[in-house]
């Protein structure tokens, strides 16, 4: 499978194209891909936790991860996936509205939302037929 390099511009129109991705962490010295909804806002990750998830993650109340999305259609000829890593970070209480307002799933009113911000942001395109 040939590819390319995808631009910054790129990276971030696929971001703000789906609504899944993967939030990539370790806990217990393993590494854990935790599926999440998500939304961009000014160039910030927005992710909705359960709980539990929000608990292993951010017991500190920030951890470096990475954030991983993939678009592939069923039938297509190329595939693209970004990469972003930054710190996680608890959602203040202020900024929690605007998180609801996004659509964020709210797990029963007990959601723990998270931002990410990208210090390092990498994608690339697969060439599926060659």
């Amino acid at each position: 499978m040939a590819g390319h390099e995808l631009t910054n511009g790129e990276c971030w129109d696929l971001l703000d194209r789906v609504s899944l991705g993967r939030l990539l962490y370790t806990s217990a010295g393993l590494p854990v891909a935790q599926p999440v909804r998500f939304v961009v806002r000014n160039k910030v990750i927005m992710v909705s936790l359960d709980q539990i998830t929000a608990t292993r993650l951010l017991p500190a109340g920030f951890e470096f991860v990475a954030f991983q999305v993939d678009d592939f259609v069923d039938g297509a000829q190329k595939a693209h996936s970004v990469t972003v890593y930054g710190r996680a970070q608890v959602v203040s209480p202020q900024r929690r509205s605007g998180a609801e307002a996004a659509g964020l799933p709210s797990h029963d009113g007990e959601a723990v939302y998270a931002c990410v911000a990208p210090t390092l942001l990498c994608g690339s395109q697969l060439d599926l037929c060659t």
